[in-house]
């Protein structure tokens, strides 16, 4: 093979490897009022300012844009600018299953410190529980780690009035993980809005290879 066409070669292969690792796109809901999910996006925005970790100045621009507009255009680009920094989408069918998916935000947690990511949920049920997120790989409450039992987890409630869900058909949740582990570790994460709504089949579970900074 010639010499001079090896980095070519070598280029397609990266770019075929980045695509082979991305993750699909959560499903776009167009059928909300769009003042509800504006809410829900300003909310979150503004604890994400208060945790310290906000949006680039350029995507909470076009973000800002797009509440500005408020017809289906924006409702469906708030999520193509909020769904990459979503780790999990949640689906809740109308007889209130829940079923989870990989999102696209980078599985990547620093060691020692909280990592905030997104969760997309799309509430076909208008359910307005709490979402519940266990795991195996948990620390206990009593603070005991082990081999298995690595990352700590909590739904961070944008309002310190309520840790519900608002029961609109979209809504944007933060989540918070945090470890003290380093490399890489995987997790299994397990969604729910109460006992027994967990989808048939595992559907309800993640597993996430993470990278630990």
């Amino acid at each position: 093979m010639h010499r001079r066409a090896m980095p070519v070669l070598l280029v397609a292969f990266l770019a075929l490897a980045k695509r082979a690792d991305a993750q699909p796109e959560l499903p776009l809901v167009d059928a909300v009022p769009f003042e509800a999910v504006k809410a829900n996006v300003v909310a979150v925005l503004s604890k994400l300012e208060d945790l310290g970790v906000p949006l680039s100045e350029e995507t909470a621009e076009k973000v800002r844009a797009a509440l500005r507009v408020g017809d289906v255009e924006a409702l469906l680009a708030l999520q193509r600018l909020l769904d990459p920094h979503c780790l999990v989408g949640v689906t809740i069918n109308p007889e209130s299953r829940v079923k989870a998916a990989r999102g696209q935000a980078r599985a990547a947690l620093k060691k020692g410190k909280p990592s905030y990511f997104l969760i997309k949920v799309q509430n076909d049920a208008g359910v307005t529980q709490a979402l519940a997120l266990t795991s195996p790989q948990l620390i206990r409450s009593d603070g005991r780690t082990s081999d298995d039992r690595w990352l700590k987890a909590a739904i961070v409630p944008t309002s310190p009035a309520t840790a519900r869900l608002n029961g609109r058909e979209l809504e944007y949740v933060i989540v918070r993980l945090q470890t003290d582990q380093s490399g890489k570790r995987e997790a299994n994460l397990i969604f729910d809005v109460g006992q027994g709504t967990q989808d048939l089949g595992f559907r309800a579970e993640v597993p996430i290879l993470f990278t630990i900074e």
